[in-house]
């Protein structure tokens, strides 16, 4: 054997040590890139959903004249008891069949028709950074589809004080199930773009919330279609501002509180704790807001930190107050 030979050289247990810190602090830096990348590409899904609903509410009023009801008032023996917007747009995102199917099915309560109408997912309504969408959420002993959109209803009763400059709107109920609550969808609601005396740019249609739990019983949950009408899952109130630490107040929640959620989107069991009033808040997973639809079709994102005062104004449909910059 040559002495003079060199004897292969390898790595030192030190440089390993270095390459694999080195190949660790790239990997911790590229994740979050990567699920920030992600979560735009899902938001952009979200904004395209909104759109896609902004639009079939627009055919939908261009072939009636008016928006349909945000719910319709139950009438003991009729059939479809609890029906509410979804069920009224059906043909306008591409679901006519469904549409078909549903009609003419025969059950008192919507949420007894075919289980296979009342199952089927429509992805056009549900949020993709949502983890629980879409939902499957269970309306007394059915379980049905549960989406992630709720129309705006407004605040609920409200007043103004003109004694400040601008005026300023104090609210002193935050039902969205009662009387007119100020927005453009409630019960029974027949508005149209004439409504809208604010202007359709400055009033929202539609917002986000968030499915809690899928397969629990649950009566009033944002996106609950298919029974929950008349505890408040048709809409979102204004009263509070986006991802709001004020707890959302159903007849039932699925669950009181969501730990991965922002401000773990409380709820409040309204029938076992005999509170009045039902309402949802805006709520999404999207980092710092929520996005929204308004009447005139077109998409925004709203802050968590957006003023009160401006978000109050942007869900009410017809009260002169000058919005500003939101």
């Amino acid at each position: 054997m040559n002495r003079n030979q060199e004897s292969p050289k390898g790595f030192t247990l030190v440089e390993l040590l270095v390459v694999i810190a080195i190949i660790g602090v790239l990997i911790a830096l590229l994740l979050p890139a990567v699920q920030q990348a992600r979560e735009a590409a899902r938001r952009s899904q979200c904004v395209n959903h909104l759109k896609q609903l902004g639009l079939a509410m627009h055919n939908y009023q261009s072939t009636f004249g008016i928006f349909p009801y945000g719910q319709q008032t139950e009438v003991g023996g009729n059939t479809h008891r609890r029906d509410c917007w979804y069920q009224r747009i059906l043909p306008f995102i591409e679901q006519r069949a469904m549409s078909d199917a549903y009609e003419s099915d025969p059950a008192e309560y919507v949420m007894y028709v075919a289980a296979n109408v009342r199952t089927a997912e429509v992805f056009t309504l549900t949020c993709p950074s949502d983890p629980g969408a879409p939902g499957h959420g269970a309306s007394g002993s059915s379980t049905s589809f549960q989406g992630n959109y709720g129309m705006s209803c407004g605040p609920g009763k409200y007043s103004f004080n003109t004694s400040t400059s601008p005026a300023t709107i104090s609210v002193t109920s935050m039902d969205i199930v009662g009387s007119d609550p100020g927005g453009m969808f409630y019960r029974e609601s027949h508005n149209s773009f004439r409504d809208c005396t604010d202007g359709s740019s400055n009033t929202l249609m539609a917002m986000e919330g968030i499915v809690r739990k899928s397969g629990v019983s649950s009566w009033g949950e944002t996106g609950g279609y298919w029974g929950g009408a008349p505890h408040g899952s048709f809409g979102i109130s204004v009263a509070e501002t986006p991802n709001t630490s004020v707890a959302d107040r159903l007849y039932s929640c699925s669950v009181t509180s969501v730990p991965g959620a922002p401000s773990h989107a409380p709820c409040e069991n309204g029938n076992s704790g005999g509170l009045p009033g039902r309402w949802n808040f805006a709520r999404s997973y999207h980092p710092g807001g929520v996005n929204s639809v308004m009447v005139d079709g077109s998409v925004h994102f709203f802050a968590d930190t957006i003023n009160r005062q401006t978000w109050l104004k942007l869900g009410i449909r017809s009260d002169g107050q000058v919005i500003g910059e939101y």
